[in-house]
Parts: structure tokens; sequence; C-alpha cells
């Protein structure tokens, strides 16, 4: 049986109240916390700048391996020294040498030698750059803002372009993306209907890692329409800030049947804003396939008849849309040369102010250690060797046979 255990009457008051003292003291500690939070950062943000401004760092440090040469260099003048002592001595006693080279001043040569070792020591230093402290400088950027629309229509999965046209679309904008570095460059991707999937940005890392998850039929209106793809480009440019250039740029099979897309390319060119359209695809057309949940082709699109459909490219109102804004079309290619003319074409705009940020610039301290080193070198050259400035092997009679 059981024997059931009593506690004394106050025993869970009793050992409640410390809980409750606890529980007391560490809200109190979290509130003056919260109270003190602000003051508690500042002290960090100054700890922190206080213990980077100590840090030292190194521009050139591979600079810093030639100083193993001074020891070396240090022990040749020391082993020189010696020969030359011996040398002397093999004409008198060196009790005698100050009688018979009276000019002969060893401890100046050896003064003037470790002088030099010093000074090209400091010069070493200068030359790996050393770097202490760092202050917050405005970065002003020039550059061009551009647009590029990308066609996701259900045609460019067509596969007359290898890998497909979509996919070769989107590896030419990578390697455009990487020739537009400083400069703000935005995506804008249409079908059916326009949407701007990538604000400008001067992050081109960020705008890769948005290429990469676009999809064909991503957006749920179907069809392709050039005329509301050039509207949605021109209201994304129209609300940037700066006074440079400004261009967009199409990758689609043009085939629009939707619209007036001349005409708002004739508005765009007269806003200053060129059209460059890259003609993605074959004038003889391709079937447009139809895929699985797994991404496989599962059969062609067909339209109402039963006959499949083809899509082509329509070189024609692409052509059209870039002659009436100023801009240039290019059709893509397999080796993609057109990326290098469409770089040089925007290479001619005029730069405009993009913004400016705030960067951390290392402060460069090269110029202590370079003036020691002057220093120590001048001092090297205003001490003679010899008290008469003459050499003391020069003032030796010549030894008789």
């Amino acid at each position: 049986m059981r024997r059931k255990c009593h506690r004394p009457f106050g025993f869970e008051r009793r050992m409640a109240a410390p809980a409750l003292l606890l529980l007391h003291d560490a809200t109190d500690g979290i509130a003056s916390s919260e109270r003190l939070g602000p003051a508690m950062r500042r002290f960090e943000r100054g700890q922190n700048q206080f213990f980077s401004s100590l840090l030292m760092l190194w521009g050139a440090p591979h600079a810093l391996v030639l100083l193993w040469l001074l020891p070396i260099l240090a022990g040749l003048a020391v082993f020189a020294a010696w020969s030359r002592r011996r040398r002397l001595s093999a004409w008198a006693e060196a009790h005698l040498w100050s009688r018979l080279a009276p000019a002969r001043a060893p401890g100046r040569r050896g003064a003037r030698t470790a002088l030099v070792l010093v000074a090209m020591a400091f010069a070493l230093v200068a030359a790996a750059r050393p770097q202490v402290g760092a202050r917050t400088v405005q970065v002003n950027r020039q550059g061009i803002d551009v647009i590029i629309a990308l066609d996701v229509s259900l045609s460019m999965d067509a596969g007359d372009v290898v890998p497909s046209r979509l996919e070769r679309s989107k590896q030419e904008i990578r390697e455009l993306l990487e020739g537009l570095r400083g400069n703000r460059v935005g995506i804008l991707l249409f079908s059916g209907s326009p949407f701007l999937y990538c604000p400008l940005t001067l992050d081109v890392a960020a705008a890769n890692l948005f290429l990469d998850a676009v999809k064909a039929d991503v957006l749920p209106d179907p069809g392709t329409n050039l005329e509301a793809a050039l509207n949605g480009a021109k209201s994304a440019l129209e609300h940037t800030e700066g006074r440079g250039g400004r261009a967009v740029i199409v990758f689609t099979d043009g085939e629009s049947h939707e619209g007036q897309p001349v005409e708002v390319a004739r508005a765009l060119g007269q806003a200053g804003i060129p059209v460059i359209t890259v003609g993605v695809g074959t004038p003889a057309g391709e079937p447009i396939p139809v895929l699985d949940e797994n991404g496989r082709p599962a059969g062609y699109k067909k339209d109402r008849s039963g006959q499949v459909v083809l899509s082509r490219l329509d070189e024609d109102v692409l052509q059209q849309i870039a002659q009436v804004s100023g801009g240039k079309y290019v059709p893509a290619t397999l080796q993609g040369h057109e990326i290098g003319d469409l770089l040089n074409f925007l290479g001619r705009m005029e730069r405009g102010e993009l913004g400016g940020s705030l960067r951390r610039r290392v402060e460069e301290r090269f110029q202590i250690p370079a003036g020691v080193a002057a220093v120590f070198l001048i001092l090297a050259l205003m001490l003679p060797e010899t008290r008469g400035g003459s050499r003391t092997e020069a003032s030796l009679p010549e030894r008789r046979a």
C-alpha cells in the first residue's frame, strides 16, 4: 500500500516565491535591456568601429616575403666586415691600424650598413601597403537603364533553336547581364500581358537569380502581345531617376497578333528610348511541344481543326519595331555573336547618374613607413664611412714584396 506523502502547510507558497522572484528579475532585466537597447547598440557599434580601426590589413602582402632577404644581406655585411678586417691584419697588427690609417672608422661603416638595412625594411613595409582604419565615402555610379523583355509564351518552347527558344534566350540574357555590369537592368516577362519580374537593379547576381526560375507559360494570359510588353517597359523606364540613356531589349519570336507594337515603338523612339529586338527562332517554323508534369514532350499543340500548329519567327515586325524606334534588330545565333553587337550599341549611349551608395574605404598608411625609410636612407647617405671621407684601404701603404 502506497504511503501518501503529506506536505506541510505553506510548502507551495515557499517554493513559488523564489520562482516568482526569478521571473520578476528576468522580466525586469528584459525591460531594462529594452530601455538600454539603443544605448547598447551605439556602444557595440562604436566598439566595433574602434577594434576595426586597430585592425591592420595589407594591400600587397606578397611584398612582405622580401623581408627574409634582410637577414641574408645583414649576414653578407658581417662577412664583408670580417674579410676586410682579415685583409687589414695582413698589413699590420691591430694596435697599429690607428697610426697607419688615421681616417679609418669601422663603427661608421657598420652604422651606415645598419641604416641602409633599416631603410630597406621600412621600404618593403610601405610596398606592402598597410591599411589601418576606414572611412565612409559616397560612391556615385554612371550608366544606363535597360529593360530586358522576355517572351514566355508557349511558342518559346519550340525547339528550332537549341535547346529551345526560351532557354537560348535565357543564355543570351545571362551573357548580356555580364556585359552590363555597372548599369541598371530590369527583366520584364510578357505573353498576353506584361509583368515586371525584376525591377531595375545594379545587382546582376540578383537578376540572374530571377532569370533561373523563368519557365514558359508562367503568366496567366496566353498569347504574345508585343504592344503590352513595350508599354510595360516604357512604364518601368519612365519612373527612373537620372538623365542617362534608356533602352529596351526584346527577346521574342515576333508572333504577335494583338495590338499595334510598331506605334508604341515609334513613341518610345520619340522619347529617346531605342528598342533592340532579338529574333529567336527560324522562319521555317517548328511545332509547339506540349509538356507533361515532368517537363517532357507529350505531343504538339493543335488548332481547333486538329492540325499541328507551327510557330514561325516573324522578322518583319521585329525589324519595323527596331527601325521606327532608332534601335537595332539582330537574330539569335548559336554562337551568340549578336551579344557583342548589342553591347557595342548600348556602349555608345549617354551615361547618366544612377544614384550613389555609401561604402567603407580603408585608409592607406604606406606614407608612414615610406617616410621613415626615406629618413634612414638620408642619414645613411650623410654618414661617411671614414673620418676624412677617403676610403681606408686607399690610405694604407702598398705592401713590399
